[in-house]
């Protein structure tokens, strides 16, 4: 059976993070014995228009993005999305044909979905589209044009999957049928499970070291975590943060990281690979993601899963993993001294810790590994072509 995944996100190069679980999720079913094809957008000069990745071809069509990935621009790039929409239908339907896909995978109705919709109604393919968050979010706030093709995207679509059963709920509320809709978070490696053995254990009077591993933009709203650096210092003194990731805010962020002088607690890491990091997390106590909005964040499930309690904000996606008090702490979106006396809270309170590990990885076996996902993706599959054959 063969599989094209049209995608907004994927690696550009070897060491790219960008869509990672895109990646990992075509390799897992290539493993299975589908054929996978992805077709995604050209960010960076120096990535290839085609490659092919382990059996996996990628075609990229090309939009002048101007080095930048859309969510960096601060408005839509009108003229460039009309040529991002009209090289990707070109490249979909070009690749499609070639590759003779059976089934169009796309992941996010908002921008590719509309592509895969359009390609769907002139050639006839299955459709599944996968919705993120971010399209959900942008279709509901701004509703207009934005909001009629996101329907039209999933009126399209023969199977719809959200990444969380809150993202179910809202599309039902929007009129779609529970039926035609499948809870799929994107999946945890095994190895994360396995990298909460290596944790080291602590001893008492040791430092505690927070982490944040989200991309420096502005989404992910790194001001309110470096605001409550000093917050933490001045009752916890030995603690030490680490972040993780790159974006175009992390001038601006390692400026205020100077600014407030507490430059020595704080240690930049720059992108660090998907592969390491796992073992990342595991030198980590407390995982703090400041996201001002999100789907499912993978981050987050991959943290639970090797054992780093989480502190994350109190927005809709986080509600379905976390449990104030219980499993981890929710925290408001503009509030760094709440911030800090909750990372303070966890520090001192070690029993809450270890609850929170055990529980957590729980969630993680039972919902969100990849074997799990993949054999619930494989069904939709396997419908579409039962179906198709009827």
């Amino acid at each position: 059976m063969r599989i094209l995944f049209l995608s907004n996100a994927y690696p550009d190069f070897e060491t790219s993070y960008r869509g990672i679980f895109i990646k990992k999720m075509a390799t897992l079913l290539q493993k299975e014995g589908y054929e996978v094809t992805v077709v995604t957008p050209k960010i960076y000069k120096k990535s290839k228009y085609f490659e092919n990745q382990d059996g996996i071809r990628v075609y990229r069509f090309p939009f002048f993005s101007g080095n930048k990935l859309l969510i960096e621009y601060a408005k839509v790039p009108y003229l460039r999305m009309v040529l991002y929409y009209l090289t990707g239908f070109l490249m979909t339907i070009y690749a499609t044909i070639k590759t003779r896909s059976s089934v169009i995978h796309v992941h996010w109705a908002i921008p590719t979905g509309v592509i895969g919709a359009i390609v769907n109604l002139l050639l006839g393919r299955s459709l599944i589209v996968t919705i993120h968050g971010s399209d959900l979010r942008l279709a509901m706030e701004r509703q207009g044009l934005l909001g009629r093709l996101f329907v039209f995207v999933c009126k399209r679509a023969d199977h719809l999957i959200c990444v969380s059963e809150i993202q179910k709920k809202e599309m039902e509320e929007i009129g779609f049928r529970e039926k035609d809709i499948t809870v799929i978070p994107m999946g945890v490696d095994q190895a994360f499970i396995e990298a909460r053995k290596r944790r080291n254990v602590k001893e008492e009077n040791r430092s505690f070291t927070i982490l944040s591993n989200r991309n420096l933009l502005p989404i992910y709203n790194l001001s309110l975590l470096i605001q409550s650096i000093p917050l933490v210092l001045k009752e916890e003194p030995q603690a030490r943060f680490l972040i993780a990731g790159n974006g175009s805010d992390r001038e601006k962020i390692e400026k205020e990281v100077k600014d407030l002088k507490v430059d020595k607690s704080v240690q930049f890491l720059g992108s660090i690979s998907h592969e390491a990091m796992a073992d990342l997390l595991t030198k980590a106590d407390i995982y703090v993601s400041t996201s001002l909005y999100d789907g499912t964040s993978v981050s987050l499930l991959e943290a639970m899963a090797v054992g780093v309690f989480p502190i994350v904000t109190d927005i809709t996606s986080n509600r379905e993993w976390i449990r104030d008090g219980e499993n981890g702490f929710l925290v408001p979106v503009n509030d760094e001294q709440y911030l800090a006396n909750k990372i303070i809270d966890a520090i001192r309170d070690k029993g809450l810790l270890e609850k929170a590990c055990k529980e957590n990885q729980s969630i993680s076996e039972e919902k969100t590994l990849w074997p799990v996902c993949i054999k619930k993706i494989k069904k939709i599959y396997e419908d579409q072509r039962v179906g198709s054959e009827i």
